[in-house]
């Protein structure tokens, strides 16, 4: 095998010293960092005598090698040793061929953390037909015995729980400190999982021209990892994002990087306070539906007044209302309204226009007049009440009906 860089090898010391000399011999580190016990630490002047070079050495002692908590912490402090010196990670091989099996187990344990590499020296032929240790001069190098393949399973797991929480910023952190060796199968799913929740987070905040080419790059790489591994139920996924893919695809082209209002985005948003509500954030949730229902006011005024409901020009004005709404709501300088919430709706009232007289029907009124104060009272706006969960069902059943919601989805769960 070819010999990995080094500059610092993590051994754990015990049994016979050959398999130990030929990983030393080959990898030639500046410095040992031996795991030993009280009895095996004799053995390292043996093994040492035997080099054409002289590491420095510094030993890390288990007071009992068959416990596996003593192991565990004199483990811990051969990584320590590593980070207080400044030693490179990525120089650093553990090699778990010697000492007692809870050693070597609490020596994987306490590395599998870190971007390091593993080496471990095995063989063909042993002693006692076969039980035994490997016979000199029948040693075998297996660096493809990482155990950083075991714990790249556990991480992929993990992803795919934080994933379908929506926790796609920690999605996107774990798989970028999967910096090491690691099967190929996982190394491709991880692709295709980064891109996808790199887009999705993006999404969840309004960045939408960024996010679609981020789920565009997600879904050509899930298409190859299905075309390579042939996974179950990736197919019913694929599907679902192509799905989100297409609506985000839409929502980019109608609004035109922010410029324009368009009636998509007051889906987007509700379906974004939906997954708040599923989240328990119920003021996040409270905060976007309330856009929406102002959103949706302000999508109604352009259509009808053919101007934005803050730069109005006082003969846009119904008559019956101009005076009061010069008064309170006229730039000094620009003689242009800046209308609120309330005030679109009553200007639409006034235009005959339907969003204003549905918003005014005395029962709606009660429900909006509940949300109003619900919001105004919320952490997150002007007050330090938070929303609870029989508020957000209200808000969200009265405004969803109000502003005829009806493209419900989710973001697609990984099976």
């Amino acid at each position: 095998m070819e010999p990995i860089e080094t500059s610092t090898m993590i051994i754990s010391l015990g049994g016979s010293p050959e398999p130990l000399k030929k990983s030393l011999t080959l990898h030639r580190p500046d410095r040992v960092i031996f795991l030993a016990s009280h009895d095996s630490v004799p053995l390292s002047g043996e093994l040492l005598q035997c080099l054409d070079f002289k590491p420095k050495t510094t030993f890390k002692i288990t007071e009992n090698p068959n416990s596996m908590f003593d192991c565990f912490k004199a483990a811990r402090s051969c990584v320590e040793e590593v980070q207080r010196l400044g030693l490179p990670s990525e120089n650093v091989v553990v090699d778990y061929t010697g000492g007692t099996k809870v050693m070597t187990s609490a020596l994987i344990l306490a590395t599998i953390g870190q971007p390091y590499q593993f080496n471990y020296v095995g063989g063909e032929k042993r002693t006692k037909d076969g039980i035994g240790i490997v016979e000199t001069g029948h040693e075998i190098m297996y660096p493809e015995m990482n155990p950083w393949s075991v714990f790249a399973e556990e991480e992929r797991r993990q992803v795919v729980t934080l994933f379908n929480s929506r926790r796609f910023s920690a999605v996107v952190q774990i798989i970028d400190n999967c910096n090491r060796d690691i099967p190929l199968e996982i190394k491709n799913f991880f692709q295709f999982v980064r891109a996808l929740a790199d887009g999705f987070l993006d999404w969840e905040q309004f960045r939408h021209d960024m996010a679609e080419p981020k789920l565009r790059s997600g879904i050509e790489a899930l298409q190859i990892y299905i075309k390579d591994f042939s996974p179950p139920r990736l197919t019913d996924f694929r599907t679902a994002v192509e799905g989100c893919r297409n609506f985000l695809s839409e929502v980019v082209s109608r609004i035109e990087k922010g410029k324009r209002l368009d009636p998509i985005l007051i889906d987007d948003l509700l379906n974004n306070a939906q997954r708040r509500i599923e989240d328990r954030r119920y003021d996040d949730a409270s905060a976007r539906i309330y856009r929406a229902l102002e959103l949706y006011g302000q999508i109604s005024f352009l259509a009808s007044a053919k101007c934005n409901n803050d730069r109005v020009r006082p003969d846009v004005i119904p008559s019956s209302i101009r005076e009061e709404f010069v008064r309170k709501y006229a730039d000094a300088k620009t003689g242009l309204l800046k209308l609120p919430m309330t005030a679109t709706f009553l200007c639409l009232k006034e235009m005959d226009h339907e969003a204003g007289q549905r918003f005014f029907e005395p029962e709606r009124q009660k429900k909006i007049k509940n949300i109003q104060l619900s919001r105004n009272s919320s952490i997150l706006a002007h007050g330090i009440t938070p929303v609870g969960e029989k508020q957000i069902s209200a808000l969200m059943a009265t405004v969803s009906e109000f502003v005829q919601f009806g493209n419900r989805f989710d973001f697609p769960a990984l099976p």
